[in-house]
């Protein structure tokens, strides 16, 4: 359903390449997807495609939202089956600090939230760095297996108090109708990760760092339309906006570059290449 699918293919190529660069500890990467790809993610053994057979969600934030839940939550079971002892949630688009294996669980709670994260795009020699404003967290989060919980229809629970009080009644209607078990964090969204997991007494912590390179390009999910999707601006507003964050602007260096395995501009096929701003969220 994507507008195009060898981009996105290609995204998610860097995205697990990035994930797998680790510094240190055995790393899988489980991808939750209605088809997959052919290409090299195929043949690696540390890569696993986990299929589901649930109808393709319409182009509306709310929809997609439901589809990446459903897909966090049969990925994250296959990953506890599996023995994984930690588990990180991540968009399939953006590329991950290699700081991020050899990370020790903190001392007190369940994990790690990312607090900060930085936005690019392919070809481009700028960065802006994000602070995520406290209690939101960034997409990505790193905790114990054993912290996860699952709810089935109908639901129940925290979770669900928090996403009513934020008003997403449609989202609950539309992710209950698939009738499956869900993640609850992943359910809940990584804007209340940390007031979820703080209510039920299993607090996530501050990565020191961002934890991800976010890729801005237009085929993003938070382009979709709908109620909850990015809203459209003029374009003295999307200018005051860009001026605003002017100062938070840092050079790609080679060491970031390395930290988050962009590929050299050289491998960066041309169309894909300044297709988006780093101002455009």
């Amino acid at each position: 359903m994507s507008k195009d699918w060898a981009y996105h293919v290609w995204l998610l190529e860097r995205t697990v390449a990035s994930m797998l660069a680790q510094t240190a500890d055995e790393v899988q990467v489980v991808v939750g997807c209605h088809d997959v790809p052919s290409g090299p993610l195929q043949s690696q053994p540390q890569v696993h495609f986990e299929r589901v057979s649930i109808e393709l969600p319409a182009r509306t934030f709310d929809d997609m939202s439901v589809d990446k839940v459903l897909k966090h939550s049969v990925a994250a079971r296959w990953a506890i089956a599996n023995g994984a002892d930690r588990i990180a949630f991540n968009d399939a688009d953006d590329l991950v600090s290699n700081r991020i294996g050899s990370l020790p669980m903190p001392s007190a709670g369940a994990g790690w939230y990312s607090s900060s994260q930085r936005l690019f795009t392919y070809g481009g020699s700028l960065s802006r760095l994000m602070q995520v404003p406290h209690p939101r967290s960034g997409p990505f989060v790193l905790l114990r297996s054993d912290a996860l919980q699952f709810d089935a229809p109908p639901f129940s629970g925290e979770w669900v108090a928090i996403v009513e009080g934020g008003g997403e009644h449609d989202y609950l209607r539309l992710l209950a109708r698939h009738r499956q078990a869900v993640c609850t964090l992943a359910a809940v969204g990584h804007a209340h990760y940390v007031t979820f997991m703080s209510r039920i007494g299993q607090p996530l912590q501050p990565l020191p760092f961002p934890a991800n390179l976010v890729i801005n390009h237009p085929d993003s999910m938070s382009t979709a339309g709908g109620v909850n999707g990015y809203p459209v601006m003029s374009a003295l507003g999307r200018l005051k906006r860009s001026l605003r964050w002017v100062p938070t602007l840092r050079v790609a260096t080679p060491a970031i570059r390395r930290e988050f395995h962009v590929p050299p501009g050289g491998q960066i096929p041309a169309p894909y290449r300044g297709v988006a701003s780093v101002f455009w969220r």
